[in-house]
């Protein structure tokens, strides 16, 4: 229909928000969310970064609250559309 949208353009905007938004993540917390977009759970980011679960789950909260994002999916969108963008390296 003509000056509608596509259903799915309010969702990629809010992916692409959040890409934008990576930026406010320290370099630990970056590394959170590219381990967050891979698949790994808490238990084994904190094995990959020599850290304790507890943290781990804290960096992956910090993370959520910087991006506004509400899941770990989102979290992955926002790093694969950065990456695809060129936001990130």
């Amino acid at each position: 229909m003509p000056g509608q949208g596509l259903p799915f353009e309010g969702v990629v905007a809010g992916h692409r928000r959040r890409a934008r938004l990576l930026w406010r993540l320290s370099s630990r917390q970056r590394q959170v969310a590219e381990l967050v977009a891979g698949g790994l759970s808490d238990p084994e980011i904190a094995r990959m970064l020599s850290i304790s679960p507890r943290t781990a789950r804290a960096h992956v909260a910090d993370v959520l609250r910087h991006l506004e994002a509400t899941s770990r999916v989102e979290i992955a969108c926002a790093i694969v559309l950065a990456q695809v963008s060129g936001f990130l390296g």
